[in-house]
């Protein structure tokens, strides 16, 4: 995994520190000094594989570049290997979110056209309010929180602009239509809706995805539809991408970061995709709890509390922690905590069917082979 004698630690502790969108030019120094001493310890193409993997490394290339960290001032060759490909890295998604911009603002005006309940969620809203720069979070789709009868009018109001409800083929140049079996599957077993997609020629975006969630709270059981109506009654007005649209209040907006971390963390689905668990979602909470008020505390618990995903939220804070140190507060994470701590080491308690992890937490988040812990992670049909 890295070079014959040298620390796994140090390796993980260089990379979220390098991909830390806050980087202090204190920290920027620090990892200048690292670079020089550990210039043979260091093993580049295992920070950059794993900087690709967790969707960073836009993230690390923008804090290389800033600082210039590939140099040093008594080094006449480069500390970093290969630092074209963190510049191309970040240059290129800075690329991509501005194509992906264009494209969510036209969504947002059509979804405002209709006047139904939405809420924008993720994306743009943490992008545009929360990073420091366009070119740092690596932007995949488009989620709207809508009632499941609301998605299907915009949706059919996107087939105007492009978007078909299927996957893109594989050439990328059209896109397929759902089986019947599918789209009845993910009607009677999920909380969204199957993807409108639509290709773009451009080579930096392969496609738009627009994602309909219809419940922030999988865990929490029936009621779906009376607590969408109330997340969206909470609403607040934003504006990202230079349209004036919706977003989701401070409580429910962490909340909904949290709970879909988990979710995902949790689903033998996106475990067995390789996407359970992604440094990236982790920085996600971190920039939006970082900053929380004492009075925004207590409402993110008093919401936490009312919806009982207490084990959701946890599991996040408390792994966010871990990676991000100081970053989310103590006073947030005990107000959640759980009596029974188990969900720090299981998955598959969304589905009712928990199994333990072998491995810990850190050795997992990195490990290319954790899939072999879960032998029954399954997809879900996206056929």
């Amino acid at each position: 995994m890295t070079n014959e004698g040298t620390s796994h630690a140090l390796h993980v502790d260089t990379l979220t520190r390098l991909s830390d969108p806050w980087l202090t030019s204190e920290g920027a120094e620090f990892l200048r000094e690292r670079f020089r001493e550990h210039r043979d310890d260091l093993d580049w193409g295992w920070l950059l594989d794993q900087a690709a993997r967790h969707r960073i490394l836009p993230a690390v290339g923008y804090n290389s570049g800033r600082f210039r960290l590939h140099r040093h001032p008594d080094e006449a060759t480069h500390t970093i290997t290969h630092q074209w490909i963190l510049t191309a890295a970040y240059e290129g998604n800075r690329r991509r979110n501005e194509v992906m911009r264009t494209e969510t603002a036209a969504i947002l005006r059509t979804a405002e056209s209709l006047g139904l309940p939405y809420a924008l969620r993720k994306g743009f809203t943490l992008s545009e309010l929360l990073y420091p720069d366009p070119g740092v979070r690596r932007m995949h789709d488009v989620d709207l929180l809508m009632s499941r009868e609301d998605a299907a009018a915009l949706g059919a109001e996107l087939a105007g602009i492009g978007y078909t409800q299927g996957r893109l083929s594989v050439d990328g140049t059209e896109v397929e239509k759902f089986r019947r079996s599918t789209r009845y599957f993910w009607n009677l077993h999920v909380n969204n809706a199957l993807p409108y997609v639509k290709p773009v020629a451009d080579p930096q975006v392969e496609s738009i995805d627009v994602d309909f969630c219809h419940d922030l709270t999988p865990a929490a059981g029936p009621g779906g539809e009376e607590r969408t109506k109330a997340f969206l009654a909470r609403t607040v007005p934003i504006e990202v991408c230079g349209v004036k649209t919706r977003g989701l209040c401070v409580e429910d907006a962490v909340l909904d970061l949290c709970v879909h971390l988990h979710k995902e963390a949790d689903s033998r689905h996106y475990i067995a995709m390789g996407n359970d668990l992604m440094l990236s979602k982790f920085m996600d909470i971190a920039c939006a709890v970082s900053r929380t008020t004492p009075e925004e505390i207590t409402r993110i618990a008093h919401r936490v509390t009312e919806l009982g995903v207490q084990e959701a939220v946890f599991y996040t804070l408390h792994y966010t922690g871990e990676l991000f140190p100081g970053s989310v507060p103590a006073a947030l994470t005990k107000a959640v905590e759980p009596l029974d701590r188990s969900v720090l080491t299981e998955y598959g308690r969304l589905e009712g069917k928990p199994a333990a992890w072998v491995s810990d937490f850190r050795t997992r988040l990195f490990s290319t082979r954790r899939l072999s812990e879960a032998a029954d992670a399954r997809h879900l049909p996206m056929r």
